[in-house]
């Protein structure tokens, strides 16, 4: 096992997607602070909040990125080979599971490392507007099983497709449906009595993210239409568990589902 993570890894690191990926972070990062400064709503918080969204920004490029390695692992025959060396099919999907995680987290931190960094320097960070500390580090937990379950899902869709215009259609559009639908629901049924606990916590795996990805417009619309927004950056107990169980329950049956078929699929 670890030797088929390290081959990965390393063809990983040396791949150009994966440099060039990184650069578009980076360059992307830079963009969204000068639009920010330039509208003077620069600071470090909101730009925590909107930028670990996998379903806009370059949050986006993650699933794209890794249904392109998967599929790539596929194409030019490295899978074969790993089955001809007499590595099992389940050590070989479990390989392109965590390849995957490390992936997405070196990524997302150095993009976040970039972005927040920046932006509270020069913006500062107030995290008394969430309620304190706690709150970030929960949406923070929040974030890595988020990205947990996108790791599996792309690698689910990769591996059962083995096409990559395919994969990531269906991956990109499930991701972007998923982080969309807690601020259209949310919208659709505000009142005075509202609050962001509901059954949606606990289907959908994007839904914390979702929320508070589009905490502004969310926050904004309560307000105009009177609801309480005293309750918006509180998190109850259930709300904490949902945030953090769903998306890494999702993780777990795509992960467990993909290393089945693959075991069972013939490698052409």
């Amino acid at each position: 096992m670890f030797n088929i993570i390290r081959a990965s890894l390393f063809k990983l690191f040396k791949d150009w997607t994966f440099r060039i990926t990184m650069m578009v972070g980076i360059g992307l990062a830079g963009l969204l602070i000068a639009i920010n400064a330039g509208i003077g709503q620069l600071n470090g918080q909101s730009m925590l909040l909107a930028g670990v969204s996998p379903s806009q920004n370059f949050g986006l490029t993650v699933p794209i990125n890794l249904v392109v390695f998967t599929v790539s692992e596929f194409t030019y025959g490295t899978i074969r080979n790993k089955i001809i060396a007499g590595h099992s099919k389940a050590k070989i999907y479990t390989g392109l599971f965590l390849t995957g995680l490390v992936f997405t987290f070196t990524l997302m931190i150095v993009y976040l490392g970039v972005i927040v960094g920046i932006s509270s320097a020069i913006g500062g960070f107030d995290s008394s507007l969430f309620g304190g500390g706690q709150f970030i580090g929960y949406y923070l937990m929040y974030f890595l099983a988020s990205y947990v379950f996108v790791t599996a899902l792309s690698v689910f869709f990769g591996a059962l497709m083995r096409n990559i215009g395919g994969s990531i259609s269906i991956a990109v559009v499930t991701l972007v449906v998923l982080g969309m639908i807690p601020l259209i629901i949310t919208l659709a049924t505000a009142s005075k009595s509202f609050t962001p606990e509901n059954i949606q916590m606990w289907l959908n795996p994007l839904y914390m993210l979702g929320f508070y990805g589009n905490s502004s417009s969310i926050f904004n619309f309560l307000k105009n239409v009177g609801a309480d927004t005293s309750v918006f950056y509180v998190q109850s107990g259930q709300m904490i568990a949902a945030g953090i169980l769903t998306p890494l329950y999702w993780a777990a049956i795509f992960f467990f589902s993909g290393m089945l078929i693959f075991k069972h699929r013939d490698i052409k």
